[in-house]
């Protein structure tokens, strides 16, 4: 079995604080499916969902995700510890995520 959710979620959330940004845990009573987090990072809002390298969307978070996109809102999944290193990265680069998924 390979690293729990919550330790992926815990390095996310390290690493967002290192770039000088937050990040906030988001629950919506009544909505399924909305990602994990929100993060904000030097002005950029984005929705991670979180999972672990071989964690898989439900079809409620499939679904809800794409509700959220098409109003305009950045959302990406990343996967796993390099899933993390990669959106991070391209924060670095770009401050912004640049694709849906990662890792």
């Amino acid at each position: 079995m390979g690293t729990r959710e919550n330790k992926v979620e815990t390095y996310f959330k390290d690493q967002v604080k290192a770039l000088g940004g937050m990040t906030r845990k988001w629950v919506s009573p009544g909505v399924d499916g909305v990602p994990d987090q929100i993060a904000i990072i030097k002005g950029s809002v984005f929705f991670p969902e979180v999972k672990t390298s071989d964690g898989k969307l439900s079809t409620a978070q499939v679904r809800e995700h794409g509700r959220l996109r098409k109003n305009g809102a950045m959302v990406c999944t990343v996967y796993g510890h390099k899933g993390v290193d990669q959106l991070i990265e391209d924060v670095r680069l770009f401050n912004r995520p640049l694709t849906k998924f990662y890792g």
